[in-house]
């Protein structure tokens, strides 16, 4: 080989170790995020561990909600009426969500449709997250949805759910509740379960919230009725959702798989972050699966002794 191609030969040589190293600078980058991330989800599980510890002795299993009065049915057809005639968008998306939800479920809804305002936004004033472009936002207090990027309404259908499951009177969205110290819990379950609802209900398709939609799906596994979860969801029910989880599993467990799915909500948790979190939520099904099979021969017992 001659001089020239000795010498192009080391310049590749040397790229590559330059390139190694930067390689290199950020996974080291990325372990020492996610052990600071880990850090502060160890902290926010202790605060919330005895903070929530009333919660052992509070009745979870009574609804937040119930059937319409004759006065919430009647203020329903109305709203939806003058959506008819005032609103084509918001009209066609009730009249799709009332194809798989209750119409009590959509109390939260109703509340908030007069008021909604719909923004169509440049795609330059969308924001990022990790450099991945936000497709859109609900901004609760203010009433409004901006959108930026949506070729088939799976970017509104989405928002509009949680228009749907926002209940104002405790600050609260589907299974997201914001805490007193500016905090919240169940953002991650709650993204990941609007989206899976967005796809269920009306067949939308996105590459949003995989992973969360993956972790919603595990959850929802809890539910003996899947219906049940929906009007948990639609009644910002989150503290429903826990006294579920907490037939089968202590509170401690429960708040840990629920912080640990939010913190994939920013994308910063690795792959093998993500088994580990689905190895355990599915560990606490299978104990759940024992726990219920031991139930069912304990009752089967007790009925042959009492014939």
């Amino acid at each position: 080989m001659g001089i020239v191609g000795n010498i192009f030969l080391f310049s590749l040589i040397i790229f590559d170790i330059y390139k190694f190293k930067d390689v290199y600078k950020e996974i080291k980058a990325r372990q020492i995020e996610r052990k600071k991330i880990k850090k502060r989800l160890q902290t926010k599980k202790m605060i919330l561990n005895q903070n929530l510890q009333e919660l052992k002795t509070v009745d979870l299993e009574s609804p937040l909600y119930a059937q319409f009065t004759p006065a919430e049915m009647t203020y329903f057809l109305k709203v939806t009426q003058k959506l008819k005639e005032e609103n084509e968008v918001l009209f066609i998306f009730v009249s799709d969500l009332l194809k798989h939800v209750k119409i009590e479920n959509m109390r939260n809804f109703i509340k908030s449709a007069p008021f909604i305002n719909i923004q169509q936004c440049p795609l330059k004033e969308a924001k990022r997250t990790n450099g991945k472009i936000r497709a859109g936002s609900y901004f609760p207090q203010k009433k409004k949805i901006e959108i930026y990027l949506d070729s088939d309404n799976s970017t509104l259908y989405h928002e509009l759910l949680h228009v749907a499951s926002s209940d104002f009177s405790y600050n609260a969205s589907g299974f997201n509740i914001y805490l007193k110290n500016g905090g919240s819990l169940g953002k991650g379950l709650n993204e990941g379960y609007t989206e899976l609802l967005n796809q269920r209900f009306f067949n939308k398709n996105s590459n949003s919230y995989i992973r969360l939609i993956k972790l919603a799906e595990l959850i929802e596994l809890f539910y003996e009725n899947k219906e049940d979860i929906v009007t948990d969801y639609f009644n910002a029910d989150l503290l429903g959702l826990i006294g579920e989880l907490l037939k089968t599993m202590s509170l401690e467990e429960a708040i840990d798989i629920i912080v640990d799915i939010d913190s994939f909500l920013d994308n910063k948790m690795s792959t093998l972050d993500y088994l580990k979190l689905k190895q355990k939520i599915l560990k606490l099904y299978e104990k759940n699966q024992n726990i219920k099979t031991q139930k069912q021969l304990v009752k089967s017992f007790l009925n042959k002794k009492t014939k």
